[in-house]
């Protein structure tokens, strides 16, 4: 794997924090391209930028990493073996004891760390998420995806736009990531998790997979139970 075609991008969210900056430094130091730039005030045109921009530089791959995440440079190594389309870490969200993804319907639990592995996700946050190339051509095929801002000699393709997904007689208006994903489940690829990967939610403190589901202690193997 030629770390020179991954081309890591890191939206910057306020600041970037010293967990994620230390990762960062690991990954140019085995060679890594790193893209910080300071976040747009609209996500979804900032990441679809971003992308549009990196695929035009003709990198082969793309991983998002957000400036809160705090992570080891092993990890996005891990990801890349797979040679997935589209695969993700998993994390919790900040002060509140639920994921940062969407588990397909039928998932009845999942199995964090050393006895952990690939699982397939309906939506991943995109914290700390690799996609290859070949996700945003196929995109733009079955998705129609205008190229835009052609006028003003910087084009961007809206791979990020947010989208209002009808829900049996409901109406989900879905944020950027999530919208992205849909769009490629849409054209043909399933988003897959690797549940070994530990990584922090960085917020008041670190959070981790357990304070998805007990308080502080942390665990070699942890199994999420969801129902």
């Amino acid at each position: 794997m030629d770390p020179s075609r991954c081309v890591v991008i890191v939206p910057i969210g306020g600041y970037l924090e010293p967990e994620c900056a230390r990762g960062l430094a690991q990954l140019e130091a085995r060679g890594y391209p790193v893209r910080a730039v300071p976040r747009y005030a609209a996500i979804d045109q900032g990441r679809s930028q971003l992308a549009t921009d990196a695929l035009m530089d003709d990198y082969e791959a793309l991983m998002w990493i957000d400036s809160d995440i705090g992570f080891d440079a092993n990890a996005v190594d891990m990801l890349r073996e797979h040679d997935l389309p589209v695969v993700t870490g998993i994390y919790p969200r900040k002060a509140r004891r639920e994921l940062a993804c969407k588990l397909l319907p039928d998932t009845p639990k999942i199995i964090f760390g050393e006895g952990g592995g690939l699982l397939e996700i309906r939506y991943a946050s995109m914290g700390f998420c690799y996609t290859q190339r070949t996700v945003y051509e196929q995109m733009i095929v079955h998705e129609e995806l205008p190229v835009c801002n052609k006028q003003f000699d910087r084009i961007t393709v809206p791979y990020f736009l947010p989208m209002v997904l009808p829900e049996g007689t409901e109406h989900w208006y879905m944020s950027a990531e999530y919208a992205f994903c849909e769009r490629a489940r849409r054209s043909g690829f399933r988003i897959m998790a690797d549940t070994r990967i530990r990584l922090g939610h960085i917020g008041r403190h670190t959070f981790q997979w357990e304070d998805a589901g007990t308080d502080q202690p942390r665990y070699a193997t942890y199994e999420f139970n969801l129902h």
